[in-house]
């Protein structure tokens, strides 16, 4: 059992008795919200080289994606008639609409005691899904990464369930956690993906700027981050802190990463990451906590903006 936090990977689920993940895996997974998400995780389960899919009923939501993952995989998914029909035929729903669908979609559901019911929505809290899932009880939040639908995911889970790490494990990475507070803490990771490409694209744009054709551009940057991103992929405590001081003293790699810290750079991002958390926690963005605001403002530091987000933190675990 997870004390405070367990990690699964393909590698180690594969290493484990079969019986053990088909005990656990669903035998049918009905998926309410056809968008990014659902697709990516239909893709991944359907994927060649992986355990054999579930049965897979996709809800009308999203309608051209679930048709054309119907038709691409017509031996495993096929697309239902209404969300409640979706609900009826399996064992495991989840839950993949937007934010401010879910409890519009939820309380529309009759879901049965013995379902499992696995919700994907941002924002959506554990004990609200335990309220809109009854009797059901069997419940969880993940958030999923898109490359999971080429098996190289990973996903964020809350409580640890065996059901959800068996289908996400074969995806990928699975990190579990069992406190809903350090859950919305890590949550925010999953969203600096268009930080990262729209530095990606910057830097690309720059190399085309003096003379560099796209296409060469595009390849270097690429290959280059993935290079980069490969030194980090397996952490420790300390090997992010490693891997900073061990850059050449006075060297171009340093003098990079001293000038985006003079610039504040890197407090800007401490500071949009608490903004996001904010909106999880509350479901609506303080326009005061974006760092354009905070540094006209000045706010207080990013110590002081920490104090609140853990305050709101333990106020959230007070009422689960």
């Amino acid at each position: 059992p997870c004390s405070s936090l367990c990690v699964f990977s393909r590698s180690s689920r594969l290493a484990m008795a079969a019986t053990d993940a088909e005990g656990a895996r669903p035998r049918s997974l009905g998926i309410v919200g056809v968008g990014t998400i659902g697709s990516a995780l239909v893709r991944g389960l359907c994927a060649p080289g992986g355990p054999p899919p579930p049965e897979i009923v996709l809800s009308p939501r999203g309608g051209a994606r679930a048709r054309r993952l119907a038709e691409e995989f017509p031996d495993y998914v096929r697309v239902a008639g209404s969300n409640q029909e979706v609900v009826d035929a399996v064992d495991c729903v989840v839950v993949s609409v937007l934010p401010q669908q879910a409890e519009e979609v939820l309380s529309a559901l009759v879901i049965r005691a013995d379902q499992q019911v696995l919700s994907l929505v941002s924002t959506l809290g554990l004990g609200r899904l335990r309220v809109l899932a009854a009797p059901a009880t069997t419940c969880a939040i993940a958030m999923p990464l898109p490359a999971i639908a080429r098996r190289r995911g990973a996903t964020l889970m809350t409580p640890p369930q065996p059901f959800v790490e068996a289908l996400f494990s074969s995806l990928g990475s699975c990190v579990a956690v069992e406190e809903e507070a350090q859950f919305r803490r890590m949550q925010c990771l999953t969203v600096i993906s268009g930080d990262l490409y729209k530095r990606q694209l910057t830097i690309q744009n720059w190399m085309v700027d003096g003379g560099v054709p796209t296409e060469l551009a595009a390849a270097w940057v690429g290959a280059g981050f993935s290079t980069a991103v490969a030194d980090s992929a397996e952490l420790g405590p300390d090997t992010l802190r490693h891997l900073v001081d061990e850059q050449t003293p006075g060297g171009l790699n340093e003098m990079v990463w001293r000038e985006q810290e003079e610039d504040g750079s890197y407090t800007s991002l401490e500071n949009s990451l608490e903004s996001v958390q904010h909106r999880i926690l509350t479901g609506s963005a303080d326009p005061a906590l974006r760092p354009a605001a905070r540094r006209a403002g000045g706010a207080p530091p990013t110590r002081a903006a920490r104090a609140t987000a853990a305050a709101q933190a333990k106020r959230l675990n007070s009422r689960l």
